[in-house]
């Protein structure tokens, strides 16, 4: 009973994407069927419950939400980290309802011949029923990704710029200078991809907060890392991951950390949109 519990608790909940969406298509099905025809109105005479139509919406409306879910993927991994603009965001948009017309063209012929037993070719309803859909779900993309967006184009916006202050000294670090970070003996360190090594006084969680959440990966308490800093990758015991960095840090050896089998599968996502 306790494992059902914890399932529930962590699948089926209104956070979660595909239940979310899902339960609103339904909804959202079922609600605007009832309008599309007087013999679908609840309070007609001749009320008739609109199954097929339901049908069809929900699945259009789940093909549109996947196509939707795997572009945005895409466009986080290959534009969104670097850069959010509107060129970005209207090919995003565009690209996505392609997709969807591309989809919806078949499938209106198909539906059409299940339900009338034959094929409209009538282009008038066609355009129609496209113009339609694709009006829905640029207001549903806009809606489901609008807090995404605004989050990494936060995140973008955090000056690409480390002011580091030591000893009555300010030292300026930009992003694209650091290899990794890490601590040691409650002191942390900034490597530069030259093998520059920086003394801060920073604690780690400030420099976490800092940095493009897109760019770097906190592995541990210890260690936040870019991708260039990775050297090799290697399968350690109990499901762990042990990271080879470059560069070397002076006067030391290679630097070697462990990743958790905890953390193992969040850095292969990371590490799989980079490369």
């Amino acid at each position: 009973m306790k494992t059902i519990h914890l399932f529930f608790k962590q699948n089926i909940n209104l956070s979660n994407y595909w239940i979310k969406n899902s339960f609103f298509i339904i909804v959202f099905s079922i609600i605007i069927n009832h309008f599309t025809t007087p013999e679908n109105f609840p309070f007609n005479r001749n009320y008739q419950f609109p199954i097929i139509p339901i049908i069809a919406s929900i699945i259009g409306g789940s093909v549109a939400i996947i196509i939707s879910y795997f572009n945005f993927k895409y466009f986080k991994r290959k534009y969104f980290s670097e850069k959010i603009n509107s060129k970005a965001l209207l090919f995003f948009l565009f690209s996505t309802l392609g997709y969807i017309t591309i989809f919806y063209i078949p499938f209106y012929y198909i539906s059409n011949f299940l339900v009338n037993g034959k094929v409209d070719y009538n282009f008038y309803y066609l355009l129609n029923g496209l113009l339609v859909s694709l009006l829905i779900d640029t207001i549903l993309i806009s809606l489901l990704f609008s807090s995404d967006i605004y989050k990494l184009h936060k995140l973008n916006s955090i000056q690409g710029v480390l002011k580091v202050q030591q000893s009555g000294k300010i030292t300026l670090v930009k992003h694209s200078e650091i290899a990794f970070i890490y601590s040691e003996n409650k002191i942390v360190y900034i490597v530069k991809t030259d093998g520059t090594l920086i003394m801060t006084d920073f604690t780690l969680n400030e420099i976490e907060s800092k940095v493009n959440e897109q760019s770097f990966f906190r592995t541990n308490r210890q260690t936040i890392i870019h991708l260039r800093s990775i050297e090799q990758i290697q399968s350690i015991e109990n499901g762990k991951l042990s990271l080879l960095l470059k560069p070397t840090i002076p006067n030391k050896e290679s630097l070697q950390i462990n990743i958790s089998r905890h953390k193992k599968q969040a850095f292969m996502n990371w590490f799989e949109s980079k490369t």
